[in-house]
């Protein structure tokens, strides 16, 4: 079992116009897909469970179009990010 806790979240977000309504409901669905991802990460890999600290975590710069996208797959892309970041640190 991974215990996470998260102190703060930044998000840098472009060209958003027209779409800033959107923003607060996608990232609330993408922190609820990771955390329901990183659950099944660390039941696989249990190497990775236990007690540690990680002084941080960057996910790699990403584009999401949001004139093309659902917000579902908005959230999807932003927590597969979100998790590849956090195995590699894991690892």
């Amino acid at each position: 079992m991974l215990n996470l806790n998260i102190d703060s979240l930044t998000l840098s977000i472009t060209n958003a116009e027209g779409h800033e309504h959107r923003i607060r409901p996608i990232v609330a669905r993408a922190a609820a897909i990771f955390a329901e991802r990183a659950e099944v990460y660390c039941e696989e890999n249990p190497g990775v469970s236990g007690s540690r600290r990680l002084g941080s975590v960057t996910a790699a710069p990403m584009s999401v179009d949001l004139r093309k996208m659902t917000d579902e797959h908005a959230a999807h892309d932003i927590a597969r990010s979100w998790l590849q970041a956090l195995t590699l640190k894991l690892m």
